[in-house]
């Protein structure tokens, strides 16, 4: 069974993989805001979505 977490971690990085091709494929982006892509959307995202949903979970 594919925990929450994991599920959070593996959207995010298929959208970053996407929005990186669409943003290859429509704009001229440098190499550094490839990277700031890559970095926000596949390794931020998924961390503040995560402790968003850990802090909204009732103590145990």
């Amino acid at each position: 069974m594919v925990s929450r977490e994991n599920t959070v971690i593996a959207a995010c990085i298929a959208l970053a993989i996407a929005s990186l091709y669409v943003a290859n494929t429509l704009t001229t982006l440098q190499q550094w805001q490839s990277a700031g892509l890559i970095l926000g959307v596949g390794v931020l995202l998924p961390t503040l979505v995560n402790e968003f949903l850990d802090g909204r979970e009732p103590d145990r």
